[in-house]
């Protein structure tokens, strides 16, 4: 299936793979949680930065525990 939004957020809930898009270009694909944690390109990070707060990711609560 495929899923478009600029919401990271609900890309966040609904994928486990991210194709981040600008301008009809793929700019960064790979793991949702990699993407959102460490994201490579400056349009993903402006994507990420627009969404507050971005949900709690599966994986990201090993480090609380």
């Amino acid at each position: 299936m495929v899923f478009v939004t600029h919401n990271l957020a609900i890309a966040a809930n609904l994928c486990s793979r991210l194709c981040v898009m600008k301008q009809g270009q793929i700019v960064e694909q790979g793991n949702t949680l990699d993407i959102l944690q460490n994201p490579k390109d400056p349009y993903t990070q402006m994507l990420i930065d627009s969404v507050l707060p971005l949900p709690e990711l599966e994986g990201s609560r090993d480090s609380c525990n």
